[in-house]
């Protein structure tokens, strides 16, 4: 039996398994990487065809399509690091993901982050943005 390439085929396009990407000029479609090869959802959950599957596939590998990351979204309860005040001052912190209106709005701003070196790079610019200062 022969070895699973799809993870490493993956992680050469520049994604990881599980994680949601779309195809530049295509905002309508979602893909995702599996152990069991690429699978693509329409706008509203439909799932596409395995042939439509398979032509994507050999365009991403073959460099005809390209690749739009989008940002991550944590899973429900799973840590993420984001701004917070402390004082008059902007600084960064962790919260447990629970979808809940305001976290919408800091996904939408781009201010939700998978780890505390992600906050804090962009802390400085967040500040400079809301016309405040911030503490590292």
């Amino acid at each position: 039996m022969s070895k699973n390439l799809i993870p490493q085929i993956a992680k050469m396009l520049g994604v990881e398994l599980g994680e949601e990407f779309q195809v530049k000029g295509d905002d309508e479609m979602t893909y995702i990487f599996t152990d069991d090869g690429l699978k693509i959802t329409y706008a509203g959950g439909i799932e596409i065809s395995q042939i439509s599957t398979n032509s994507a596939f050999v365009a991403l590998v073959m460099g005809k399509e390209e690749i739009v990351k989008l940002p991550w979204k944590p899973k429900m309860y799973e840590e993420y690091w984001t701004f917070g005040k402390l004082g008059k001052q902007l600084t960064v912190g962790t919260l447990s993901w629970k979808e809940l209106p305001y976290e919408i709005l800091l996904l939408s701003k781009g201010w939700v982050y998978r780890t505390r070196a992600e906050a804090k790079t962009a802390l400085p610019a967040v500040a400079k943005e809301m016309g405040v200062e911030f503490i590292v």
